[in-house]
């Protein structure tokens, strides 16, 4: 391989932030190198790198006893069927701990 790896950190890192997806991060990465890989290549060494991290955090739950709830942090438009009028919304999220 003559091009230099991704630093797999950063891509792992830059990965948490909103609305960035893996092309995107390889669409920067071959602008940033004339000699760049693949999208796939791209992907599956990302994957293999990330596979090696084996991040786990067991919770244990009673069935019932826990509600977890959030907002997924997009909005959405909704719009009355009556009137027509356009209203901003909040997705609201919630899951049972041992569902």
């Amino acid at each position: 391989m003559s091009a230099p790896q991704p630093d797999w950190a950063l891509v792992h890192r830059e990965l948490r932030r909103r609305n960035v997806t893996l092309m995107l991060l390889w669409e920067e990465y071959c602008d940033s190198k004339s000699d760049s890989f693949s999208y796939s290549w791209f992907c599956e060494r990302y994957r293999e790198w990330a596979g090696r991290l084996k991040p786990t955090l067991r919770q244990v739950h009673v069935a019932g006893e826990k509600l977890f709830v959030d907002y997924s942090g997009h909005t959405m438009e909704v719009v009355d069927g009556l009137s027509g009028e356009v209203h901003s919304t909040q997705i609201f999220v919630a899951v049972l701990g041992a569902s």
